[in-house]
């Protein structure tokens, strides 16, 4: 059970643990480190939630990023975990992953999601921490009837609170998109081996996000395959496509 006493699936611990473990190894194969990723359980409803970061006493930790065995960045990576709707596959609830200069708060960007809708909030999206007064003229100027522009009224604009939609549920980045971007762009060491892992661990996702969109909208799938002279039987009660999940902001 969670802290709150919410029954926890076993399966979904296994699988949330099973994920932790997959993670890290992904992260080791690019980058030099030995912390790892653990499954922790949260309180959370339907069956609980479980999250999946570097546990460190009552917070989480970071992977550290060396630049010529310097420390110089750190790695936030964290995921929110939970069955999906049908409860036979492991879901992310949300994500975290953020570059962040070593000794500071702020990050230098960050990729984040969340499974569930938020008005005006991409579900996968980038916020950069850098400032620009273009952005930020922009951000304060809008209609005075949009309920954000309300919400920034008496408030300074910064070009982090805008939200960089990023490919909506499915074909959001991963792990290794943000790990090649600091290794090109940063020069952060790397160890042997490692562009071939981040093609690897990128195919890896976007297979498991192939599978996910095609139960997304499997009429679109079977039209595909069908077109490429594959045989398609549909099921006596064939389901209907999720068009929430692709209009998805």
């Amino acid at each position: 059970m969670t802290t709150d006493g919410t029954p926890v699936s076993p399966d979904l611990i296994a699988r949330a643990s099973a994920f932790a473990d997959d993670i890290t190894s992904r992260v080791q194969r690019v980058v030099r480190t030995e912390k790892h990723l653990s499954a922790l359980l949260m309180p959370g409803r339907n069956g609980g939630r479980v999250m999946v970061g570097i546990v460190e006493g009552d917070d989480f930790g970071t992977f550290p990023l060396y630049i010529d065995n310097k420390h110089r960045l750190d790695l936030l990576i964290k995921f929110n975990c939970c069955m999906d709707s049908s409860g036979r596959h492991l879901a992310t609830d949300a994500s975290w992953l953020h570059v962040t200069p070593k000794g500071e708060k702020a990050p230098l960007f960050r990729y984040e999601y969340v499974r569930e809708f938020q008005p005006g909030v991409p579900c996968a999206h980038l916020h950069m921490h850098g400032h620009r007064d273009e952005f930020a003229f922009v951000m304060q100027d809008g209609p005075s009837g949009r309920p954000k522009a309300r919400k920034r009224r008496h408030e300074v604009p910064r070009l982090a609170k805008f939200h960089f939609p990023l490919g909506g549920h499915r074909f959001r980045p991963c792990v290794e998109d943000v790990l090649q971007a600091v290794v090109e762009e940063f020069s952060v060491d790397t160890v042997e081996g490692w562009r071939s892992a981040v093609g690897e661990g990128r195919e890896e996702w976007r297979k498991l996000q192939l599978l996910a969109a095609v139960r997304d909208a499997p009429g679109v799938a079977a039209r595909a395959l069908e077109d490429l002279q594959y045989k398609v039987v549909p099921p006596d009660s064939a389901p209907a496509d999720n068009q929430s999940r692709m209009r998805a902001y």
